[in-house]
Formats: C-alpha cells, sequence, structure tokens
C-alpha cells in the first residue's frame, strides 16, 4: 500500500507542476481545463491548486537536495551546539518570514525524539527551510536520522484533497479536519532515483474552515523507515495547539 501510494505521488507531481502553468495531463498544449480540447476559460486552474503544487513540490526538492549532500544530516558531536548539548533555533534571516520563530519553537520542543518514536535520539538542527513558496513559513528540525518540517500554509486542506493522483487518508487532529498522505522527495538529477519516502498530515487552522489555511507536518527519514498513523497524529495534536494561528475546535 505504502509503496503503491508513493508511485502514484511521484506521477502526480508531474502532472501538478502543469497545473502550476495552467494546463492539464489532458491537454497541456492547448492549456484547456478539462482535457478535451475544448477552451474552458480556465486556463490559469484553481490557484489553490496551483499552490499546492508548488509547495508540494518545494517540500520534494528539500528532499532531493537532501540525497545530493546539501542538506545533509549532522553527525552526532558536529552540531552547531557542540557535543551533547541541544539545538537551539537559528536565527531568523533576513529573508525569512515573521512566522519562523514561532514555529520553529513550537517544533523545536524537548520532547520531540519520544513523540517521533525514537527517544534515544536528540535535535541537532533547527533551522527555517531553504525553500519556502509565496506567504508560507516553513520550519525544519533534524534528528540523527530523522527531518521533521512544520509548515504554515496557505494550501488548504480541500486543495491538499483535490490535487490529482494524490492519495489522501481522512483524519482528525482534536477536532480538526485533516488528511494524511505519502510522498517521495524528488531528485534534482535528470534520471536520479526517488528521495527518502515522507509522511505528511495536513491539518486546517480552523476547524470550520478546511478551505482556509493550514498547518503540515512532513517526516522523514534516512533509514527508509516512516512513522506509522498514531505516530504521525501525535505529532500533530502535540505541535499545532502551541502554534500561532491554530484555532481550537469548540
Amino acid at each position: 500500500m505504502a509503496s503503491d501510494a508513493a508511485d502514484t505521488t511521484d506521477a502526480a507531481n508531474t502532472a501538478d507542476i502543469a497545473d502550476i502553468a495552467g494546463t492539464t495531463d489532458g491537454d497541456a498544449t492547448t492549456g484547456t481545463a478539462d482535457g478535451t480540447g475544448t477552451d474552458t476559460g480556465k486556463r490559469g486552474g484553481r490557484p489553490g491548486l496551483r499552490t499546492a503544487a508548488a509547495a508540494a513540490l518545494a517540500v520534494a526538492l528539500l528532499g532531493g537536495l537532501w540525497g545530493l549532500g546539501f542538506l545533509h544530516l549532522p553527525k552526532p558531536g558536529h552540531e552547531p551546539g557542540g557535543p551533547g548539548k541541544p539545538a537551539e533555533c537559528a536565527a531568523p534571516r533576513p529573508t525569512d518570514k515573521p512566522g519562523y520563530p514561532a514555529l520553529c519553537a513550537a517544533l523545536n520542543r524537548p520532547d520531540l525524539p519520544a513523540l517521533l518514536g525514537t527517544p534515544e535520539d536528540r535535535v541537532t538542527v533547527a533551522q527555517p527551510a531553504p525553500i519556502t513558496f509565496g506567504t508560507d513559513v516553513m520550519a525544519e528540525v533534524r534528528l540523527t536520522h530523522t527531518v521533521v518540517s512544520l509548515l504554515d500554509s496557505s494550501t488548504s486542506l480541500e486543495d491538499t484533497r483535490d490535487m490529482r493522483r494524490v492519495y489522501t487518508w481522512p483524519a482528525t487532529v482534536l477536532g480538526h479536519p485533516a488528511a494524511t498522505y505519502w510522498s517521495n522527495a524528488t531528485s534534482v538529477i535528470p534520471g536520479g532515483k526517488l528521495g527518502p519516502a515522507t509522511r505528511n498530515i495536513v491539518v486546517a487552522q480552523d476547524p470550520a474552515a478546511p478551505g482556509g489555511r493550514a498547518f503540515e507536518v512532513v517526516v522523514f527519514r534516512d533509514d527508509g523507515l516512516t512513522p506509522d498513523e498514531a505516530t504521525l497524529t501525535r505529532l500533530a495534536e502535540t505541535v499545532l495547539p502551541t502554534v500561532p494561528g491554530w484555532v481550537p475546535a469548540p
């Protein structure tokens, strides 16, 4: 099941790039929206879906850069804080969104290794994500074998569900509608292999507005292991209520 979903998501990455350009795989030449050759007047496509595709591509490319070693996981004893010291959130860069410090503080918590099911692990790096899109804000925390990203996204839960050929599974996080899905890091080398499988959970920030902004938590490991649904949900339930923008369910 996981392998099939990952293969399907890889195909969706290619198809959704066409959405960013305002075309579909049904008729990429004319830019028609229904693939029939008839101009539907929707050459731009749904803005939310184009945003969703671009955000998904940015997350996938992060994995591709990691696969080349540009985003390597630090070895124990070579962390910025020194051996045995927990990593603190890196200072924001001039280009970082104002929301980065709060996201990093929420994600870089002492019990993060335990939440991931690896209590013996520890955080080595906490920093802004190298790639963001539009108004999205992203922080990432790296452990010995794991990278966890937290995204405050303009891509809604509904947009994620509507991305073509992306299989999502419905979920609920503290009364908020949510969805989980599998993805894969995308190689930045033509013909390169897929990177590590990732687990993603997208949660509506407002339980009454699944079409509004969402939080997304992404987890991938360099050893090929992936967290199960319970771990992914537990992580979201613990972290997200501490992030600005979270609206408690009534």
